[in-house]
């Protein structure tokens, strides 16, 4: 790995001081809280900030409209989950086919505090396969109520992976994320970034937004929460050399039973780039708990 250009030190340094603080504060216990009976679900409000901090998650009802908060593939979630992802996926590019296998953990540490990992454990391309970038995400919740989710954060690329096959690259995305139920079971999502990375990718703008709509009840399993989606992705390189990159990506969701979720999507570059692809197959399998 190179070693970061002093500017991306001092942005470093000081996008890590905002990501270490909220897992510090999740460290510490209030007695109090601990010791009382779970309270029911509540607004999120900005005069209790303080105390929620320490308070322990409790999973958001669904919107007014019916929308649940649930992840969907290509996209960003405003709000926190509780859950193990296992992902798979299949690259046609214009080159040599990747193939990807990715294990994800995301954990809410209190009602305002969240950290997710993701663990490319596979990745495939050309004849040569290796370990990927691990990414580390932590986040606050600025405010949720039943029909609305808004957190920031910041997310680690750490270089674990190996350059051959585009890996072993250090990088920060600070990131505004946001959820919203729209009513009659649609909901919409996005995020807006900014990427800072060192010499082997230029810094880059991220806008993402996606919308869907949940049919069907929870309890419908194997067709639970089916959710048809549609998500947008585009990224502006703004230093150093690179090209705008555009796609879009239509998936589903489905409760299959016992807490366990199926999606699916394929995604669909819109940019004229000779380094994209064609298209990339997911499939991920999701446990809440």
């Amino acid at each position: 790995m190179k070693i970061p250009k002093p500017a991306l030190t001092r942005r470093v340094a000081f996008l890590a001081a905002l990501a270490v603080l909220p897992v510090a504060a999740a460290a510490q216990e209030a007695p109090s809280l601990a010791a009382s009976a779970d309270p029911a679900w509540s607004p999120l409000s900005s005069t209790a900030f303080g105390s929620e901090l320490f308070e322990k998650w409790i999973p958001v009802p669904n919107g007014d409209g019916g929308a649940p908060r649930q992840g969907w593939l290509a996209t960003a979630d405003g709000f926190f989950t509780r859950e193990v992802h296992l992902a798979y996926d299949y690259t046609d590019a214009k080159g040599p086919d990747t193939h990807e296998g990715l294990a994800r953990f995301n954990y809410p540490l209190s009602r305002r505090l969240w950290a997710g990992l993701e663990v490319p454990f596979y990745q495939e391309s050309g004849g040569r396969s290796n370990f990927g970038d691990i990414t580390l995400t932590t986040q606050l919740m600025i405010a949720e109520t039943k029909n609305l989710s808004i957190n920031t954060g910041v997310g680690w690329r750490l270089p674990t992976g190996s350059s051959r096959l585009g890996n072993s690259v250090f990088a920060a995305q600070p990131q505004i994320n946001f959820w919203s139920d729209v009513g009659k079971g649609f909901s919409l999502r996005g995020r807006v970034a900014y990427e800072f990375a060192d010499g082997r990718l230029p810094d880059s703008f991220a806008l993402n937004a996606a919308v869907g709509r949940t049919i069907t009840p929870h309890s419908d399993a194997p067709f639970g929460d089916l959710t048809l989606y549609v998500a947008g992705n585009w990224r502006e390189p703004t230093t150093g050399v690179g090209k705008s990159f555009v796609s879009i990506t239509p998936g589903m969701r489905t409760h299959v039973g016992g807490n366990l979720f199926l999606l699916s999507g394929v995604e669909f570059p819109v940019t004229d780039n000779r380094n994209s692809f064609r298209e990339k197959y997911i499939v991920q399998l999701v446990q809440g708990f």
